[in-house]
This record gives structure tokens, sequence and C-alpha cells, in this order.
């Protein structure tokens, strides 16, 4: 029987069909693989731009946070100088223009507005699976998540608004004008040594204001902690992400 066979396929002659068949299959598989390879190569360059993006977001993304760290520092010195000038008034007289704008100041927002806006382009895209680091995935979503649930206290805005509210009167819209532009010298204030004075007796006399200093403090330690966490986080991923720019580059 077999005999038969062999012999019906060498007289129907399907060795050139055969053999047609097996280039064309050979064919289809080559260029699939060309495809597999032209569409590795395209997924590599766009990880190798995204990591690059994403790196110079984490660089900008740390200017954010020292300047948030530089305001935290600034606003925590500005409660302590309040706490001493109520305890010690020549305080106020000695650098004029200092406690008004510690008062002013004191309760203006020290958490950074982080926008994340390259990972947030990954996220929306779909394109996070681009990035073929599992670990630098994590970091980022540990990252963000943990900026995310630190804002909820760090952006709250309430204690500045009831500070506001306990300490409203003490200084004139001008005294206000001058520091909300910037124009204020910390140092004399333009203003005479005997209007400080004033300023920081009316202050005293206002015992809600002032049980709230504490929490104030509180609340810019708190940021000035998780923003320093917070570069440290940023600095890690950017040693990480120049680490996989190297080895696509190579």
């Amino acid at each position: 029987m077999f005999g038969r066979l062999r012999k019906n396929f060498a007289e129907s002659n399907y060795g050139p069909l055969g053999l047609e068949i097996v280039v064309v299959i050979l064919g289809i598989l080559i260029a699939f693989q060309i495809d597999r390879w032209a569409e590795h190569r395209r997924d590599r360059e766009r990880e190798y731009d995204y990591l690059v993006r994403l790196k110079d977001d984490l660089h900008i993304e740390i200017q954010s946070i020292d300047k948030a760290i530089e305001y935290a520092e600034s606003r925590i010195a500005a409660v302590l100088l309040l706490e001493e000038a109520i305890a010690n008034p020549s305080i106020a007289m000695e650098q004029p223009g200092a406690v008004p704008a510690a008062l002013e100041t004191a309760t203006w927002r020290s958490f950074p507005q982080i926008d994340a806006f390259v990972y947030s382009e990954l996220q929306s895209t779909g394109n996070l699976a681009l990035i073929r680091s599992e670990t630098l995935r994590r970091d980022l979503a540990n990252h963000y998540s943990t900026i995310r649930h630190h804002a909820r206290v760090g952006l709250d805005l309430d204690m500045q608004h009831q500070f506001d509210r306990l300490t409203a009167g003490i200084i004139s819209t001008a005294e206000l004008q001058s520091i909300e532009e910037g124009s204020w010298n910390n140092t004399t204030g333009n203003i005479p040594t005997e209007r400080a004075l004033q300023i920081i007796q009316e202050f005293a006399r206002r015992q809600d204001a002032i049980d709230l200093l504490p929490d104030v403090a509180q609340h810019h330690v708190f940021n000035k902690k998780v923003m320093e966490l917070a570069r440290g986080r940023t600095l890690k991923m950017i040693e990480l992400i120049e680490l996989l720019i190297e080895d696509i580059e190579h």
C-alpha cells in the first residue's frame, strides 16, 4: 500500500509543490520574526524615550522638593520667632519687619505640587509595560502613591484659614500687600519699631491663635520629613534610570 502511495505521489509531481509550500512557510516565519524584531526595536526606542523623560521629570521634581523643604524650614522658623517674640517683645523692636512677616507666612503652604507628568502619561496610555524594569515600575508606583497619601495632610489649608481668621486685623492691608508681593524687608519691614511692637502685643492677646502655633509647626515638620524621604526615593530612581539608559545605549 505504501509503495502505491509513493508511486502516486511521484507520478503526480508533488515534490516541487511541497518545496514551494516549505519555502512559503519559511518566508512567513522569517517575515514574522523580522516584524517581531522591528517591534521589539520600536519598543526599546520608546522605552529609552520614556526613561529620558522620566529622568528629566524627576530632576524637576527634586527642585520642587528642595524648594518645599526650604519653605518648611522657613515656616518653622517663623513659628519659633513668634513664640520667642511673645515671651520677649523686644525681639520685635530689634527686627521690625521679622514679626509681621512671620505672622503672615507661618501658615503658608510648604508641601509642593508634584505633577508626575511622564508617569501619568505612562499610566493613561497603557505604556507602563514598556518599562522592562519591574523594580522601577514598583518604585514609581510606591513613590507617587505615597506622595498622594501625604498630600492629604500636606496640602490641607484648614489650619491656615483658621489662623488667618484668628489673626485678622493685626497687620494692615498695606503691610499684607507688601509681604504678599515680596517687597517686604524681613529685617526692617520699612515700619517703625513702635509699629512692630504694637503688632506683637496685639498678637499676644489672641490666645486662640497662639494655641495653634504648635500645630502649625508640627504641620511643617511633617512636610519637611516626608519631602526629605521623597527626595531620597527620587534620587534612587534617577540612579536606576541612568543605569537602564546606559544599558540600552550599549
